[in-house]
């Protein structure tokens, strides 16, 4: 622009130059020759001058608005883009902030799980060692009473036991196998899902340490950005101001140029009103001249007078003749003038259509202003109600803090129960652990009796027919021993009856007959017979012992010898032991085979049990999964509790939460009822167990009692052989013989019967040891099996005993990593008592530069306001003098043109006067030619310095018009050509004035004209930059409150980590790390972990995490934090405070302090170095 001004003002001068010498030259041109022959040259000159500057100042300032709007667009084009840019870096930073809360939320809750997890596998860890140490315990007692239980079986005759127990022994100890083998598969199935988590966690920090690391890259390059940004600024505010001070400048000058043109304007109308009075004057004289000079020439007829009057006349129209020629050049000079106005006037249109245009921009820049205006009231609202809301929102910060404090408490107790739950789940565990330990048992003694084959199941099914008749042969036998007990009774009772007849009768016979012989005796066997027989009668049915005593009885007799019928009654008696020895042990099979089918109900009950059991852990896994989600819920809940539409959510979390213990009760309540239903179903098997042991005590009495029946039935031949010396008894005997008869046939079929059945027995007997011998051949192979086991056993002992090294060696890792932990927990809690206090400062700093922001703020918008009233006083200036100048413009024209037109009527006039002068100078000529010839001796006129032309013109005129002399005429010429030429020598200077004043006025338009473009233009970049400072702002107060919610979301965080430690160091854990006790963990986790780290960091050239935090610590050192983006924050409001004390001084003009660029260098980011580390690497 101000090469621009320069050339303009160049092209003035050589325009103002050559105007001046063309006038020169045609005022000298005019002096030596005929002032008509001047028009032309005046004329072309002036106007192409007048034409040439005029395209050129049209040109000038039509190129400079044209660079103007070119740098006007590019400064909206890059403005849009940098909003555009602000706004996606806002997204971003939105987007990142949200990926960064959800990753610390997900990753608090793996955390949690793993820790539980953790100590799940800590505590099945100790109870399998506890396990190992019972087993050992149970293997060496097993192996030492071993020989014991061997030395004892050997004394024993009976095989079945020593098989069942040695099976008994075998399925135990194949599932206590089995159980240690299915533990060591879910270990190592809970070993490889723990690394793969362990994997997937490493691999998400990885991914989340690049994240973090690209986040502080970006949050680098946007603090880059803002403080260039924040120089941009500072720098366009220093343009702004200075010019703003350019522009008063210049108004000021615009101010004087304007009062010295309407000063000049003033002295203009000054001198024409002059000029007209004198050119009045003048004419007024010329008239008196021509009229005294008529006058004198009339009544004077003297030569000599003549003469002088002639050469006065001739002198003084010499002196017109010039001023007429001087007034045709000021006339063709004005009429070059007019010519000129009317370009000026075009252009002055031009330009006041420019400056409406210029005015219709002020007025929308003041619309803008009032907008701006109004924007700071709603601006200035809007503070005082986020003032309003943050009390408000402080209060209901302080309520919610109670609330919060409430819901701890709440918490606290809630832990407490689930601690109390946990316990009773622990104890309902073992429990189950026990039942199952018992089912596992009675599978085993299922599978002991599934062991035999498919012939024994048959023989079985055979037996149980068998068993089925004997069972029916035996309640009738029953049925019969019961009638015969009460017949004995009856006969016992009339057998004391006969002792004591007996007894009387054998005093009697001692006094009578002691001396008898036995063929007596004899004589007397038929009475004792009949006694029998009347026995008999009376007790119909009598049993099968009695009837061979009876026998035995009848034989007794024949054979004539005690010692034979002992033999006899012996074996018979033997026979009945044996018969009834079958008989018990039939009814014990059948009663065993009742029980063992009872017990296969009850174990299908049980399994059934089991069954709802699992599903019922199940449910309580399920409820226990709910449950952690409840506790995540809640801590998420305790997190956002500061906002008052998530009570809701929270409300619905505590319903679930009681729904979910109501649960849990009931579910505890059903376990608790399933366990006393297993309880009782063990009563009622250890019921029927000890049933069984009752039958069999039960039957050893029997045996006793039919011994003792047996013993008696021995004394009753006794006593009836004592009795064979009484007669009546020979007849009663004589009878029952004859009955014995009878009954001796029926006992031998029956015998026959027995025979029968006590083959088959012995046969189905054979059967059985067959089935003994492949019985034994399979506990043989069973036995190489168990050996084989017992291998596997000491080779399972072996690695237990290497893991428990390793477990040893872990524990010992983790006490490490456990310092290792606490050292940098204390790290952390000095580093974040350092980020507390440094907010704390950070937060006193903002608010007071808060304070003076407001206060420059204000101080800003009276500056504007002030402005704005300056801007509109110059307004009415500009408004007051443009109409004056078209005021001032319109009258001059106004009376150029009437001059004009009254030049034009004298030029008219004194035409017509140039032709009556040359018809009377030809008339004067002929006149004087006749003279001449007849005066020849007249008097002879000086010559005179005239142009001969004119004067014969004159002479012509003169003597065509009226009979004077030459001479006459000639003087009279003369003096009006000399009157002529001062009156054209003084127009002539006037519009030489007149000319030199436009060309000034035209100047300071072309001026005014360029200031006013200039000042619209800095208007129009005022108003952008003040609507750029104001949205500014608006991202700045947004900074500031993002700022302080992420100061509150950090103290929360805080908090929720303070709690959570006092809640790791209550639980079981966190005693556990305190105490430093060994941790039992599963074998080879930190090994894999540590393998699985080294291969992710070979892979991806991840470095390692030493480097990083160097790194890190170097980072916050050199990259510009908040508080050092303060400082410079603090530098720019310094150097703005400079800024507007200087502007406020008249005196300023280039006296401007730059800002400290030093402060805004940002050093190196952080991904540049982690690169480089990297490669490193």
């Amino acid at each position: 622009m101000d090469l621009t001004d320069l050339e303009c003002k160049r092209q003035q001068d050589s325009s103002g130059r050559r105007l001046s010498t063309d006038s020169q030259q045609s005022n000298h041109s005019s002096k030596m020759t005929f002032p008509l022959r001047s028009l032309d040259s005046g004329v072309n000159t002036a106007s192409s001058d007048v034409s040439d500057c005029s395209l050129m100042s049209v040109e000038e300032p039509e190129r400079s608005l044209a660079m103007a709007l070119r740098d006007v667009h590019k400064l909206h084009s890059e403005l849009d883009r940098l909003n555009k840019s602000e706004h996606w870096y806002k997204q971003e930073l939105r987007e990142q902030k949200l990926s960064r809360l959800t990753d610390l939320k997900r990753i608090y809750t793996q955390e949690s799980k793993y820790l539980q997890e953790n100590h799940k596998l800590q505590q099945e860890c100790v109870r399998l060692y506890d396990k190992c140490h019972a087993l050992e315990s149970e293997l060496e007692n097993d192996h030492l009473k071993g020989p014991r239980k061997v030395v004892k079986f050997q004394n024993y005759k009976n095989l079945d036991s020593e098989e069942n127990l040695q099976h008994f022994e075998i399925d135990q100890q194949k599932t206590v196998i089995k159980d240690q083998e299915h533990l060591i598969g879910v270990l190592r199935k809970q070993k490889q899902g723990l690394l793969e988590d362990l994997r997937l966690l490493s691999e998400d920090k990885d991914a989340k340490v690049l994240e973090l690391q690209r986040l502080l890259a970006g949050m680098e390059t946007d603090n880059s950005n803002i403080a260039s940004k924040c120089k941009i600024y500072a720098e366009a505010q220093e343009q702004l101001q200075f010019n703003l001070q350019q522009k008063t400048s210049q108004l000021r000058e615009f101010k004087e140029t304007n009062t010295n043109l309407q000063k000049n304007l003033e002295d203009l109308k000054n001198q024409l009103r002059v000029q007209k009075d004198l050119v009045k004057y003048k004419e007024q004289r010329m008239e008196e001249l021509q009229q005294n000079f008529r006058l004198n020439m009339e009544h004077e007829l003297d030569l000599n007078e003549i003469h002088r009057l002639s050469v006065s006349w001739h002198e003084q129209i010499k002196a017109k003749t010039c001023e007429i020629i001087e007034l045709k050049n000021k006339v063709n000079e004005l009429e070059e003038n007019i010519n000129a106005i009317d370009e000026l006037q075009i252009q002055n249109e031009e330009q006041q259509k420019k400056i409406e245009q210029i005015s219709n921009s002020l007025e929308i820049c003041q619309s803008e202003l009032n907008n701006l205006k109004d924007t700071d009231v709603i601006k200035n609202q809007k503070l005082q109600d986020m003032q309003l809301n943050a009390e408000r929102l402080i209060g209901e910060k302080e309520e919610t803090q109670e609330e919060l404090l409430r819901m701890q408490n709440e918490v606290g107790k809630l832990n407490e129960e689930l601690r109390c739950t946990r316990d009773k789940y622990d104890i309902v565990e073992r429990l189950c652990e026990r039942t199952r330990f018992q089912l596992q048992l009675l599978e085993l003694e299922q599978n002991k009796l599934k062991f035999r084959s498919a012939q024994d199941q048959q023989e079985i099914l055979a037996l149980r027919d068998k068993l089925r008749l004997y069972v029916e042969q035996t309640l009738q036998l029953s049925e019969k021993i019961i009638k015969l007990e009460q017949q004995l009774e009856l006969v016992l009772a009339e057998n004391s009856s006969l002792k004591e007849y007996h007894i009387n009768i054998r005093k009697e016979s001692k006094e009578r007959n002691q001396t008898k012989n036995k063929a007596e005796n004899l004589d007397s066997m038929p009475a004792v017979n009949d006694i029998l027989q009347n026995f008999v009668e009376k007790n119909e049915s009598l049993p099968l012992e009695v009837l061979q005593l009876n026998e035995t009885i009848h034989q007794l007799p024949r054979k004539n010898s005690e010692e034979s019928y002992k033999l006899y009654f012996e074996k018979l008696v033997n026979e009945n032991e044996n018969l009834r020895k079958k008989l018990f042990e039939i009814t014990n099979k059948t009663k065993e085979l009742e029980l063992k089918e009872e017990i296969k109900e009850k174990l299908l009950k049980c399994k059934e049990l089991e069954e709802i059991l699992i599903k019922q852990q199940k449910d309580i896994n399920k409820l226990r999964i709910q449950l952690l989600n409840a506790d995540s819920r809640i801590y998420k809940m305790q997190r956002a509790i500061n906002e008052l539409s998530k009570n809701s959510d929270f409300n619905i979390l505590t319903m679930e939460r009681t729904q979910l213990k109501k649960a849990l009760q009931t579910e505890i309540e059903l376990k608790t009822e399933f366990e006393e239903q297993l309880t009782n179903e063990r009563h009622s098997i250890e019921e029927l167990q000890e049933s069984l042991e009752m039958l069999k005590d039960h039957n050893n009495p029997k045996q006793s009692k039919a011994v003792q029946t047996d013993a008696i039935i021995l004394n009753e031949p006794n006593e009836i052989v004592e009795n064979n010396e009484v007669n009546e008894l020979r007849e009663k005997i004589l009878q029952l013989e004859l009955k014995l008869g009878t009954l001796v046939e029926e006992d031998a079929q029956k015998r026959e019967e027995r025979m029968q059945v006590l083959n088959k027995l012995m046969n189905l007997q054979d059967a059985k040891i067959s089935n003994m011998q492949q019985n034994q051949k399979d506990w043989e192979e069973v036995l190489a099996s168990l050996q084989t086991a017992q291998i596997m056993e000491e080779q399972t002992k072996h690695e237990l005993e290497l893991k428990r090294m390793e477990l040893e060696h872990l524990n010992e890792v983790f006490a490490q990593q456990n310092e290792e932990l606490r050292k940098l927990e204390g790290f952390a809690v000095a580093l974040e008592f350092k980020r507390q206090q440094e907010n704390k400062i950070i937060k006193q700093t903002f608010q007071q530069e808060i304070g003076v922001m407001q206060q420059q703020l204000n101080d800003s918008q009276r500056e504007v306001g002030e402005q704005k009233k300056l801007n509109a006083t110059l307004k009415e200036i500009n408004e007051r003098l443009r109409n004056d100048l078209n005021e001032d413009c319109t009258i001059e024209l106004n009376d150029y043109k009437d001059d004009l037109f009254t030049l034009k009527s004298q030029l008219s006039k004194t035409i017509d006067e140039k032709k009556e002068l040359s018809e009377r100078f030809k008339e004067m000529e002929l006149e004087l030619k006749q003279l001449k010839d007849a005066k020849r001796d007249a008097v002879i006129m000086p010559e005179m310095e005239y142009d001969y032309e004119s004067l014969d013109q004159a002479r012509e005129m003169a003597i065509s018009k009226s009979g004077v002399s030459e001479d006459h005429l000639r003087i009279l010429t003369k003096v009006l050509e000399s009157e002529y030429e001062r009156k054209m020598q003084r127009y002539d200077h006037h519009i030489h004035s007149l000319l030199s004043n436009v060309k000034s006025l035209k100047y300071s338009l072309k001026l005014q004209e360029e200031q006013a473009a200039f000042l619209k233009l800095e208007q129009s970049r005022t108003a952008e930059e003040l609507f750029e400072m104001q949205k500014n702002q608006r991202p700045l107060e947004e900074i500031r409150l993002k700022y302080e919610q992420s100061q509150q979301i950090i103290k929360e965080l805080k908090v929720a980590l303070e709690w959570e430690r006092h809640k790791f160091e209550s639980s079981d854990i966190g005693k556990s790390v305190l105490l430093e006790e060994p941790v039992h963990e599963v074998a080879n986790l930190i090994d894999d972990y540590k393998k699985l780290i080294q291969q992710s960091a070979a892979s991806s050239k991840r470095p390692k995490t030493s480097t990083v935090l160097d790194l890190i610590a170097r980072s916050n050192q050199y990259v510009p934090s908040l508080h050092k983006l303060e400082a410079n924050f603090e530098e720019l409001r310094h150097d703005l405070k400079q800024l507007l004390s200087l502007y406020n001084n008249p005196h300023f003009i280039s006296d401007v302090t730059a800002i400290n660029v030093d402060s805004l260098n940002v050093p190196p980011s952080l991904m540049d170095e982690l690169k480089a580390a990297s490669d490193e690497f």
